[in-house]
């Protein structure tokens, strides 16, 4: 595991973002928006009934159309302890899809603690993309290039240090030559374009996997049921056995301790008014 993270400070983390879910859950059940834990969330639902004993942080997706509408109403339906944290809110935003975080505290990543920016404890939700030719020229160009601006505006943020570290250096090197706001313009414009509405795939394109590792059937994945997630109930994939294997294969296999890691966070505070 990465940098270990005392018991006692992991459970009261998974409190505060079982907290924030509760919240995203509220907004989406009164306004009619269908959400889905995902990821390592979901699997820790399946495989332990919560969240993986070293996991440190909550995974939910939303159909585009979803996504969008909770991108829009959030800012003003979040009770105001929460704020949406994503490009079109926050101009210092250095990833391409929503969080929701708690104000007034502090997850201090490791990879971004020179940042001079809001890093509350928080909870992060993925945009799904129908897609009608998963394996399309189109749409492997494109998001090739969502993943290389991402890595480009990574790499002008210090999160990446060295362009040589990244997929494609010479494409970042180019990229680079561009200011942050053009880049993140650019960004969005690819991610929220409409691909294909009636598609029978779905697919991640801003998501921590090439995309072509979290392609579905559509007709298996977007059906909803709900499972048991530390003692309450949330939406989900009907077919989550589907989803699972075909993101982490044998999903039911502990991986070897090494491989059992985190955020790596750095300092994490729950009220930072009180520690003031």
């Amino acid at each position: 595991m990465s940098k270990g993270i005392d018991k006692k400070v992991l459970k009261q983390l998974h409190i505060v973002e079982q907290e924030i879910l509760n919240e995203i859950v509220r907004v989406c059940d009164e306004n009619d928006i269908n959400y889905y834990i995902s990821g390592g969330t979901l699997l820790g639902a399946i495989r332990h009934g919560g969240f993986i004993p070293w996991d440190d942080d909550i995974d939910m997706a939303m159909l585009r159309e979803d996504y969008e509408k909770f991108m829009a109403i959030a800012p003003k339906a979040l009770n105001d302890k929460y704020f949406l944290d994503c490009y079109e809110t926050n101009p210092d935003c250095y990833f391409p899809f929503m969080k929701v975080r708690k104000k007034n505290t502090l997850m201090d990543e490791e990879l971004v603690a020179h940042l001079n920016v809001n890093k509350g404890i928080f909870v992060d939700i993925f945009p799904l993309e129908k897609v009608c030719k998963p394996y399309s020229r189109i749409l492997r160009i494109e998001a090739m290039l969502i993943k290389n601006i991402w890595e480009t505006i990574s790499y002008k943020y210090k999160i990446i240090k060295k362009i040589s570290d990244c997929r494609h250096p010479f494409v970042v090197f180019i990229l680079n030559l561009f200011s942050l706001k053009f880049l993140k313009k650019i960004q969005m414009r690819l991610v929220r374009k409409p691909h294909c509405p009636d598609g029978e795939f779905i697919t991640v394109l801003v998501g921590a996997y090439d995309y072509r590792k979290e392609i579905y059937d559509a007709s298996k994945l977007v059906p909803i049921d709900k499972v048991l997630f530390e003692g309450e109930k949330y939406k989900t994939f009907k077919n989550y056995d589907y989803y699972l294997s075909t993101l982490f294969g044998d999903y039911m296999k502990l991986p070897p301790v090494d491989k059992r890691v985190n955020h790596a966070p750095e300092n994490i505070i729950f009220d930072t008014e009180k520690q003031k």
